[in-house]
């Protein structure tokens, strides 16, 4: 992520963990094998999530499923939104879906999925502009001590450098029962809710279906949806993972669950279902695809200075932002293929401010605020990557 902090969280710190504690004493675990991780129920509850990496052969029957049900549901125009990680620049995000819906054009989406700080702003954005209020707290009314706590010094010895206990209370507040039960609504209804998180231990992205939680009707629902969203935001080394609790045959045992951004910056349509012969997308009515990415997309000159901490974060950030680049253009190879209209925002090049601490309230309203401009033009969208049509330069909706 752009702001040093975030980086130094994403790269420098997880770097420093790995290379001081080899020798540290770890938790215990309860041993589970690759096929426990593909095979097993979180909390109990079959049927609700997907790695995100798997086989065409995997996808197609659940797509297959996800087009009937639609069509049964009678759902024609057919809009998609990716949100993807940042940290405290999310509030850009909800800055924008609150000045979208003022503006009057925000549409219904079919799909939405979420990473990391998307995975927060996910469950609004899919519930509509009647969740915009809470939605604009969250990220203009929340501080440093509302999502993390610990002394970086001694979680230097345990699982992450700060524990996420607030960062928990906050998502038990503003998720709940009713929350659960507006989105069961809007599952059977055709409508799907996807977060992102990844299984460390199987170094894969895993894909949880919000919405079959939420319906499951199982007394563990809540939970595991909470779990599932702190998850996605916890990032490794930084935070304490989250240990999800699965079982199979009878047996009970641990996943560690952290950053879904460790895997996908944004959970897009899979490379591999652009590729295929697939007709899951195919809709008869107005289609979308509209990507928010809580960064800035395009790259960031700075001097590097020669140190290997900071040589290995800069690198790092590269990485991530070369890994969003791609994954936007594979979403808009798959939206020229099915006919959707390509809609790309993020924070513009031009806001140059920079947070003064860990989640800044100035900085992140500042954020708010811009988004919510750009929110009020109708989002601002860019149909195609910049820099991908030199003649044309970028086009911006």
């Amino acid at each position: 992520m752009v702001p040093a902090f975030v980086r130094r969280l994403r790269a420098g710190l997880l770097l420093v963990c790995v290379l001081t504690l080899t020798a540290c004493a770890a938790l215990p675990r309860i041993p589970y094998t690759a096929e426990d991780a593909s095979l097993g129920d979180p909390m109990g509850i079959p049927g609700v999530r997907i790695w995100a990496d798997a086989s065409i052969a995997e996808l197609r029957p659940m797509l297959a499923r996800l087009r009937d049900k639609q069509q049964r549901a009678g759902i024609n125009d057919y809009n998609i939104l990716a949100i993807s990680g940042g940290g405290q620049d999310g509030a850009y995000g909800a800055g924008l879906l609150n000045g979208w819906t003022r503006s009057g054009k925000r549409p219904d989406f079919a799909i939405v999925s979420g990473v990391s700080t998307g995975a927060l702003i996910a469950p609004f954005a899919f519930l509509g502009p009647s969740y915009d209020e809470k939605l604009r707290k969250v990220y203009t009314e929340t501080s440093a001590s509302d999502i993390i706590t610990g002394n970086p010094i001694t979680g230097f010895f345990g699982e992450g450098l700060f524990r996420t206990d607030p960062l928990r209370e906050m998502v038990a507040r503003y998720c709940d029962w009713e929350m659960l039960r507006a989105i069961a609504e809007q599952h059977r209804a055709g409508r799907r809710l996807y977060v992102l998180t990844t299984n460390l231990d199987a170094q894969r992205p895993v894909m949880w279906n919000m919405g079959a939680i939420a319906d499951s009707g199982n007394p563990r629902a809540l939970e595991l949806f909470r779990d599932v969203l702190v998850g996605s935001a916890s990032i490794p080394g930084a935070f304490s993972p989250m240990m999800i609790e699965t079982e199979r045959d009878g047996r009970r045992f641990e996943e560690m669950h952290v950053d879904g951004a460790t895997t996908m910056q944004v959970l897009t349509v899979p490379t591999k279902v652009v590729a295929a012969e697939s007709g899951a997308f195919v809709h008869n009515g107005r289609r979308g695809y509209y990507i928010l990415l809580n960064k800035k997309f395009v790259p960031e000159f700075e001097l590097s200075k020669r140190s290997t901490l900071r040589i290995a974060v800069r690198a790092f950030d590269t990485l991530m932002k070369s890994d969003t680049n791609g994954t936007v253009l594979d979403a808009y190879t798959f939206s020229r293929r099915f006919n959707y209209t390509f809609n790309l925002g993020f924070i513009p090049e031009s806001f140059d401010k920079t947070p003064d601490s860990v989640f800044d309230r100035t900085y992140m309203n500042a954020l708010f605020d811009l988004g919510y401009e750009a929110g009020l033009k109708g989002g601002n969208w860019y149909s195609a990557p910049p820099g991908l049509y030199e003649e044309a330069g970028p086009q911006r909706r």
